[in-house]
């Protein structure tokens, strides 16, 4: 028999590419979670989901939890409860009722609430302004395209410089919209999901590459040789948190 206790804890994170909605969506289902339960489990604060499994329940949630594409942490149980524990029961085997589940959830203090609003109000604020760019960044891109193809002078439509210009408008729409999918996962998991950001900087860098003029470097060789080394390092940054998940999530 194994005598071996284990807790379950969840904190939001993720396995790198999955939707935070789309993981919600599955863990809902998969534990028949009311959505006051789904948003503490993705509130941004450590829930111990389950006290005191056997080895093959821990297997089992945590089976479950990465189909969803969601990680969590299985840890030896403890006699001692944590200083500000907040317990998650999907099935409700532990026996307490919600409304101890709900007044473990509420801010502590005045000061907490007003943070976390605050914090809210700064989140979807830095949103629309990225939207507000974005858009005038397409708008952008299409009257330059538009002027581009209208003021045709020679056999091709475009010459090179002006294919160049594009390509880099088009990276930075693209980083506008990555940095808009940055903040709405930040506002809805409280997580900053590093391979995002790395993906930011490699298409920023790399942007950065397409529009170069390495006439107006004084040391163009030494110029190349720095952006070469920073690309690899965030290359390399990025294939290192993708398999900090260990085998089996098929990355």
């Amino acid at each position: 028999m194994d005598r071996n206790r284990f807790d379950i804890q969840f904190s939001g994170d993720l396995v790198p590419g999955t939707d935070v909605l789309a993981a919600r969506q599955r863990i809902q289902h998969a534990f028949n979670l009311s959505d006051s339960a789904v948003g503490q489990l993705f509130g941004g604060t450590p829930v111990t989901v389950r006290r005191g499994v056997d080895s093959e329940t821990a297997a089992r949630y945590q089976t479950a939890f990465r189909d969803a594409g969601a990680l969590i942490r299985i840890v030896p149980a403890s006699s001692e409860r944590a200083p500000q524990p907040l317990s998650l029961d999907p099935f409700g085997w532990s026996g307490q009722g919600a409304s101890r589940t709900q007044s473990q959830t509420r801010p502590t203090s005045v000061v907490d609430r007003m943070f976390h609003h605050f914090e809210k109000i700064l989140a979807a604020v830095l949103l629309f302004l990225i939207s507000v760019v974005a858009v005038i960044a397409v708008i952008e891109l299409c009257f330059v395209l538009y002027k581009d193809i209208t003021s045709q002078k020679g056999l091709f439509l475009l010459d090179l410089g002006e294919l160049f210009e594009l390509f880099g408008m088009f990276l930075i729409v693209l980083i506008a919209i990555e940095l808009m999918a940055s903040v709405y996962m930040y506002m809805m998991d409280k997580s900053v999901h590093v391979e995002i950001m790395l993906l930011i900087a490699i298409t920023a860098l790399t942007r950065k590459v397409v529009v170069m003029d390495l006439e107006s470097k004084g040391d163009p060789a030494m110029y190349m040789f720095g952006l070469a080394a920073l690309l690899g390092t965030l290359v390399g940054g990025y294939y290192l948190v993708k398999r900090l998940t260990g085998p089996g999530d098929g990355h």
